[in-house]
């Protein structure tokens, strides 16, 4: 357990795979702090991929305590914008720093349903964002998701991962 990595796949509503996201390099500090619940003071850099392993996204934050933002990337390095905490809140900001929305305004998140799936338990996040959300704000909706559930602990400190079933993807 204590050389766990983040790891969460993708589903559809209808347990069809979209794609996967896992961390690239995690170092031994870092997985102490994860293993005692210390995950929103740690860095991490997630790659996100499709089902046929196509790259879709690169998430990064860095180490420290207070409101860090969280980068979004392309692929090829350009980026997408950040997630920045705010009191009781998260700001999308664009590649330029430019305020696009809060993250409540297109994004909701149910937590931790237990559902079967391939005759095992498993924990199933439902991640839906506002039909006709347009880029970048749908990408980075979907990254905020993803970091949340490594700023929370779920996925990062046990060798089982959780799904997160984003009905956004596929469209």
């Amino acid at each position: 357990m204590l050389g766990s990595k983040y790891s969460v796949e993708a589903y559809d509503g209808h347990d069809v795979l979209l794609g996967s996201v896992g961390e690239t390099r995690r170092g031994f500090v870092t997985a102490r702090l994860r293993n005692i619940s210390l995950s929103r003071w740690t860095p991490f850099r997630l790659h996100a991929v499709g089902p046929d392993g196509r790259p879709l996204l690169v998430i990064t934050k860095s180490a420290g305590i207070g409101t860090r933002p969280t980068k979004v990337a392309w692929p090829d390095g350009r980026p997408v914008g950040s997630i920045v905490p705010q009191p009781g809140r998260y700001a999308l900001l664009d590649a330029n720093g430019t305020h696009l929305c809060l993250l409540g305004d297109v994004l909701h998140l149910q937590l931790g349903r237990i559902e079967r799936r391939n005759g095992r338990r498993v924990r199933r996040d439902v991640v839906r964002i506002r039909p006709g959300t347009a880029e970048p704000v749908r990408s980075l909706a979907v990254a905020a998701a993803v970091a949340f559930d490594v700023v929370r602990g779920v996925g990062t400190n046990h060798l089982s991962s959780g799904d997160v079933i984003p009905d956004f993807l596929s469209s």
